[in-house]
């Protein structure tokens, strides 16, 4: 018998050659609002292609620094960091009004989102920030301070795992700057999805294993070997 496909989402608009293609594939998408990477006009074009799929749709708001792609940690005030979130969902939010649709979630990127997951003070600016958004869901690690704080702040908050990245603990992925922390092997990726998923286990990289209650699996579109990994986990679960 054929697995319930888990819920996956895909980090979006990000101006990935193909990415398109693999739209049918996820139930969700992180949609790149200005701070890493996009505009209105790219915001526009992927939540257009994403419409016919029914896709949920979410904003995906970053440190402001395209430079690094949203990927190194900047030192902002609280004042700067909470009017750049609020510029960045802002737009989104209308683009997503003018086209006539609803969005449902919202996920920090990058370098913002692992500094959330173990900073109190940043991870109460950015609650504050998005305090008229508390509709919305949020993508975040589980038993991340900022998941902790979601939840004190009144919002539903999924817990998020990533079906291409290592992990050194259950809110801790290992740096993007080190040799392991990238799952390029399709089949790997499709096993490691299927521990989280159907197990309910999360192997770390040392080898232990610890339980976890995930809610929704994330797919970069950056990676070259994307491809391949969604036609793995189409083959085993289905579309």
């Amino acid at each position: 018998m054929r697995l319930k496909k888990p819920h996956i989402n895909m980090d979006a608009g990000e101006g990935i050659t193909g990415e398109y293609e693999l739209y049918p594939f996820v139930n969700a998408l992180n949609v790149a609002c200005g701070g890493h990477y996009g505009d209105k006009r790219t915001i526009f074009e992927t939540l257009n292609h994403a419409i016919p799929y029914e896709i949920e749709l979410g904003a995906h708001p970053s440190y402001p620094d395209k430079e690094n792609f949203g990927r190194v940690s900047l030192e902002l005030s609280s004042e700067e960091l909470a009017a750049s979130i609020v510029d960045q969902i802002d737009c989104f939010a209308r683009v997503v009004e003018d086209l006539g649709t609803t969005w449902t979630h919202i996920k920090p990127h990058g370098a913002l989102y692992n500094d959330l997951a173990k900073n109190a003070s940043l991870a109460e600016v950015f609650l504050n920030a998005i305090a008229s958004y508390k509709e919305k869901t949020l993508y975040l690690q589980e038993s991340s301070i900022i998941a902790l704080k979601a939840e004190e702040h009144g919002f539903k908050v999924a817990h998020e795992y990533f079906i291409d990245r290592n992990y050194l603990a259950i809110d801790r992925l290992v740096p993007r700057s080190e040799e392991n922390a990238l799952i390029s092997d399709p089949k790997q990726a499709l096993d490691h999805l299927h521990s989280m998923a159907d197990k309910k286990s999360l192997r770390l990289l040392d080898g232990f294993e610890v339980s976890i209650e995930p809610h929704t699996f994330c797919i970069h579109s950056d990676h070259q070997a994307t491809p391949q990994i969604v036609a793995e986990i189409t083959k085993a679960y289905g579309v």
